[in-house]
């Protein structure tokens, strides 16, 4: 099944006009211009053979070819870190759900929809919709390729992350610790590991160590080469561990005017309408009580 049908089968999501348009300007014209330019391409080379000029031409009119040709593979590499930028720079996970449904829709050629499934499931995670995206992924629990376990445990991870729920992230972590080498992506060690640096930021969090938590968020949202989603995520999760009033709000702030359509921003906002009312209620007491 391909990776669209079963998002709408089981979650009843489907592609918009918009996104639609958007993938025909940004993806399907351009890719069909590229098969027009290596067809005429051949039909012209094949035209000249058998004449002087064929030798000559072959060298320059069939790496022309080649270029058309593969320009459709690189068209897709790079409309998928357009999509990812959407939520890595702008932070807006909606924007790239819709945009990343409507591409799924129409590449009917892609054979492996899991990493379709996965890019969607992890825009569903950015906006907060943890138990839309683990339906989403369900089917891969079992799947004995390692590569499917992998991208499903990895959204599990991060899910259980965003939710504060260290028993889940510990065992997705012990999961992904047991799934054979063989298989997996080259980068597989290195995003195991960010998942154990994640549960261990998140134990000290739980577990009594609130200061040095905060310590780790910090560090990873005002690092110098920390992506503006990164920078969102982890200042809500240092705020959850601040005891300065002054500063936690200051963090608030910063990720509900940053965090664009982010379930963190959204987070932050709810928080501080919610400290607002807290001192608009102690406010009175307060003033009566220096009466």
């Amino acid at each position: 099944m391909r990776a669209y049908e079963h998002i709408v089968e089981v979650l009843g999501d489907e592609a918009d006009a918009e996104s639609r348009e958007w993938v025909r300007r940004k993806y399907t014209i351009r890719v069909r211009v590229a098969g027009v330019a290596a067809f005429a391409l051949f039909v012209m080379i094949m035209g000249m053979s058998g004449t002087p000029w064929f030798a000559i031409s072959t060298f320059i009119l069939l790496p022309l070819m080649i270029v058309a040709v593969f320009f459709g593979v690189f068209m897709r590499g790079s409309v998928n870190k357009g999509l990812t930028r959407l939520i890595d720079d702008d932070c807006d996970p909606l924007l790239c759900a819709r945009r990343t449904l409507a591409l799924l829709e129409k590449d009917k050629k892609n054979a492996d929809p899991r990493s379709g499934l996965f890019s969607y499931a992890y825009a569903l995670r950015w906006q907060g919709k943890w138990n839309e995206a683990a339906k989403l992924m369900r089917d891969l629990e079992d799947d004995p390729d390692p590569q499917s376990g992998f991208l499903y445990h990895s959204l599990m991870a991060y899910c259980a992350f965003d939710k504060r729920d260290l028993k889940g992230l510990t065992a997705e972590v012990k999961a992904l610790k047991e799934l054979p080498s063989e298989g997996l992506p080259k980068d597989a060690p290195a995003h195991i590991a960010e998942h154990v640096a994640l549960r261990d930021m998140l134990a000290k969090e739980l577990n009594g160590k609130p200061s040095k938590a905060a310590a780790g968020y910090i560090q990873v949202a005002d690092g110098p080469k920390a992506l503006p989603a990164h920078r969102v995520l982890f200042s809500l999760k240092a705020a959850d561990c601040l005891a300065d009033p002054a500063e936690r709000h200051a963090r608030l702030t910063y990720v509900g005017e940053q965090g664009g359509s982010t379930w963190c921003a959204a987070e932050a906002k709810k928080r501080l309408e919610k400290e607002s009312r807290k001192k608009l209620t102690d406010a009175p007491a307060d003033t009566a009580a220096s009466l």
